[in-house]
């Protein structure tokens, strides 16, 4: 099961997620949320995340919000990211054909308005992984996981990360009902008072990871 830690805002918590085991870091790329951060904390995180002793290979997501191509790239190239996670309403045929194919997206859909369109895309983009995710993100906003594993048994070649109201008391609930699922996506429900808890976020990796 891969683990994403998103939201990061300090390179302390980037370092504790990796040395927990965290596939996946995300930092907030877009202007203005609460999440936000700037570019020196960044390339702080970055750095956490890509030092020699990641000998588990984390990588660094920046999360996307309705930004422009060029956007994304510049601050794709800035941070050295690894992965770019789209968040918004962008197009992703069109994202997908102007983004070097090598770049790995995730592409936030929400449940179900997004189902139709997701299997229209399903086998015309490639390099895209899905995420099940609430409109915003970061909202701690749960899903509602018995539709998902009903629309998941129909349509089983859909592998997704699934976000939205996790937490470490009920992770290990959401991936024993989402057989599909190859990833969970964590931000506010490893927080305590808007400040990611090392000990929850150590937690919450372990109860996934099991």
């Amino acid at each position: 099961m891969l683990v994403k830690v998103c939201g990061l805002q300090t390179v302390e918590a980037a370092k504790t997620a990796v040395d927990d085991g965290a596939d996946y870091l995300g930092i907030i790329c877009v202007p203005g949320r609460k999440r936000t951060i700037d570019s020196s904390v960044a390339k702080g995180i970055s750095t956490a995340v890509h030092q020699q002793e990641n000998v588990k290979g984390t990588k660094l997501v920046g999360v996307f919000r309705n930004q422009s191509v060029d956007d994304v790239l510049q601050l794709y190239h800035e941070y050295n990211l690894d992965v770019i996670q789209l968040h918004g309403d962008e197009d992703i045929k069109e994202y997908r054909s102007l983004i070097p194919s090598s770049i790995p997206i995730i592409k936030r859909f929400q449940f179900p308005q997004d189902c139709e369109l997701l299997l229209d895309l399903y086998e015309h983009v490639d390099n895209v992984l899905t995420l099940f995710d609430s409109g915003e993100g970061g909202t701690g906003e749960k899903l509602n996981w018995s539709a998902i594993s009903s629309w998941s048994a129909s349509h089983p070649e859909i592998k997704f990360i699934i976000a939205g109201g996790l937490n470490p008391d009920n992770v290990s609930v959401a991936i024993n009902m989402l057989p599909n699922a190859i990833g969970v996506d964590v931000s506010g429900g490893v927080e305590t008072d808007g400040i990611k808890d090392l000990e929850k976020v150590k937690l919450f990796i372990q109860q996934a990871s099991q």
